[in-house]
């Protein structure tokens, strides 16, 4: 019988959507991006807490990447171009403030997001790979991201609109060769769902 009320305060919801992702790493001190386009697919949980303040935990499937430098210090091959596709499971916990207008509701959230990359390729060299997360070769990444992730979102009855901005803040060279800088995975996802009210 106490569960009861907990239990009438959770709806869940889906979510897809496209995402622009991008590499960020400094080049002879200033900050380079590259991007590409992928995709993220969600389902989700929204928890009631206090009058418009609720949790927002979702699990993700996100396919995400972009491109780098790698710098050598080898006379007259200092640059390697680098171009990453892979998939990650993303588990963002926002916590997220809702105010009604008319019968709009808009809203804003914020929260840590965990990422936990597990397949894909990266081209270079003129050739294709496959990305080993968690090991210690040039070609690979690591397999784990902290991300940072704040967003809007506009719901209208059970649908709902949301753009979020993803930023990683954990460095993903599995190794990091002299004169290389830090690589850090950002992504931007704009979502249409749906909120099984």
């Amino acid at each position: 019988m106490l569960m009861m009320p907990v239990i009438a305060q959770v709806t869940f919801g889906v979510r897809a959507g496209g995402a622009y992702s991008s590499m960020i790493q400094n080049v002879e001190n200033s900050y380079r991006a590259g991007a590409r386009f992928g995709f993220s697919v969600a389902g989700l949980a929204d928890i009631h807490l206090y009058k418009g303040l609720s949790l927002r935990p979702e699990v993700a499937f996100v396919n995400q990447g972009g491109s780098f430098l790698s710098n050598y210090e080898v006379e007259g091959a200092r640059n390697s171009y680098n171009k990453c596709n892979y998939y990650s499971i993303q588990v963002p916990v926002n916590l997220a403030y809702t105010f009604l207008i008319d019968d709009v509701r808009l809203g804003v959230f914020a929260g840590p997001a965990l990422d936990f990359s597990l397949f894909g390729k990266m081209r270079t060299r003129n050739q294709d790979v496959d990305i080993h997360f968690g090991q210690t070769e040039e070609t690979d990444l690591k397999s784990f991201d902290l991300g940072v992730n704040v967003g809007l979102m506009v719901e209208y009855k059970n649908c709902f609109f949301s753009v979020g901005a993803l930023c990683g803040t954990l460095n993903r060279l599995s190794v990091k060769q002299e004169g290389e800088s830090s690589l850090y995975q950002n992504n931007v996802t704009m979502s249409l769902g749906y909120l099984f009210r």
